[in-house]
């Protein structure tokens, strides 16, 4: 185990949640003025789903890059430098008066959209095996709860100040958060909250990853499986990101502050779901090692039900509308802290962010172009039905192979931790 007590692993997975919170939260301001964006450029539904896109498909391009430097060098800095690089890129998206100079800026805001990779590699080597179920949910929490707080700054802002004033404030948080992680965070050796390790990894990285490796990740049946859930799965959170917020304006004729009411009782409920999910996933890990994948298969099918639910109910029924999604907030996000720790479950400590980053090339390489498809399916049948049809069928694909996945990850696990057993009896020989 690691010398760190759990005190101090709890206050460092808080510090990484409130940076990824507010990262995100500068990440979804956007889709909360994006009415006003859409207004001054005068652009369409199609326009504007292309603003989007091209900014996960930029992220996508740096995964590897990230994860291949976050699995070698100190996972604390490149989280810093992350950080100040998100308050330059925000900062330069207030300048252009065009539409073309707002489109490249506002893509070059996702240079520093990785740090995911690194924060879930650093805190797995701050919890065992059994336990990281729980502070990966909180992490996970951060989608919901960065949106939440970006709901509430981009109505209290965003529409009483303009977009450009709200986008300088939240490039300014992204410095301010870049030197407190820098300050509080302690970086940990890799492995060494591994029970194998326990008091053999002490100093520093025993392994480290060589650039071939990153390339045979996508080799293993169960990241194959993870890799390609994920592909389909970050469908309905890229659709439902971009534009939910528009649709309940446009559709179901909710006026800011309302709109801004009924997102902040899903996300909260959302972040309550990713807690859930977490422990029920460690829970079940801790009986049965498909326990994770059974997790994210029940998850994906009851939220393309609920969600079908929700969008198909009445609007003028604004009650139950909101309860019906609040609901589907609860059980959406439960696959996500699985699916996390199922990627530490499989691998080496050394090439944890990189399996990561090769997980969120395949979410990224897929989905970006969800926003860009729902707004043109936007501008032929409506946003409510365009959320729908994107959504539901994803999921469902994602469901099956979940399925696939329960049957292929024991194998990789037992694989995983025979292998870290080996390096522990060479370690024991040595020390003797």
């Amino acid at each position: 185990m690691n010398h760190f007590s759990l005190k101090y692993a709890w206050t460092v997975a808080i510090v990484l949640f409130i940076f990824r919170s507010l990262h995100t939260a500068d990440i979804y301001v956007i889709s909360v003025v994006f009415p006003q964006i859409l207004e001054e450029f005068q652009i369409t539904y199609a326009s504007g789903g292309a603003i989007f896109t091209a900014t996960f498909a930029f992220s996508v391009l740096l995964y590897p890059v990230w994860g291949y430097l976050f699995d070698k060098y100190s996972r604390k800095l490149l989280i810093s430098v992350s950080g100040v690089l998100w308050g330059i890129t925000t900062w330069l998206n207030t300048l252009p008066k065009n539409f073309e100079g707002f489109f490249i800026t506002r893509t070059l805001t996702g240079v520093d959209d990785t740090p995911p990779s690194g924060i879930n590699s650093l805190i797995s080597d701050y919890f065992p095996p059994k336990s990281r179920g729980k502070p990966l949910g909180l992490i996970n929490a951060t989608g919901a709860f960065g949106a939440l707080i970006g709901t509430i700054v981009g109505v209290m802002l965003g529409y009483v100040y303009g977009w450009r004033y709200l986008f300088l404030i939240t490039g300014s948080v992204g410095i301010l958060m870049a030197v407190i992680v820098y300050l509080c965070v302690k970086d940990v050796p890799r492995g060494s909250s591994e029970p194998e390790l326990a008091g053999l990894v002490v100093k520093e990285d025993l392994y480290k990853i060589k650039f071939r490796e990153m390339f045979s990740l996508v080799k293993r049946p169960s990241l194959l499986f993870l890799n390609l859930q994920g592909f389909f799965g970050v469908f309905p959170w890229q659709c439902l990101q971009a534009w939910i917020f528009t649709y309940m304006l446009k559709e179901r004729l909710f006026n800011e502050t309302e709109a801004m009411v009924v997102m902040l009782i899903w996300l909260t409920v959302m972040i309550i779901g990713n807690l859930v999910g977490g422990a029920i996933g460690d829970l079940l890990f801790s009986k049965i090692y498909s326990g994770r994948a059974i997790v994210g298969a029940v998850d994906v099918f009851l939220s393309a039900l609920t969600l079908y639910i929700t969008l198909m109910w009445p609007i003028e029924d604004t009650v139950g509308f909101t309860i019906l999604g609040a609901v589907a907030s609860f059980i959406l996000p439960m696959a996500g802290p699985n699916v996390s720790a199922a990627v530490t479950d499989v691998t080496e400590p050394e090439v944890r962010s990189s399996a990561d980053s090769l997980l969120r090339i395949f979410e990224f390489a897929g989905s970006s172009a969800s926003p860009l498809i729902a707004g043109y399916l936007a501008d032929l049948v409506g946003l409510g039905s365009s959320i729908l049809y994107v959504s539901v069928s994803t999921w469902i694909i994602c469901g099956i192979l979940f399925i696939a996945l329960a049957y292929v990850i024991p194998k990789d696990i037992i694989a995983a931790r025979n292998k870290i057993r080996h390096r522990a009896k060479l370690l024991k020989s040595t020390v003797s």
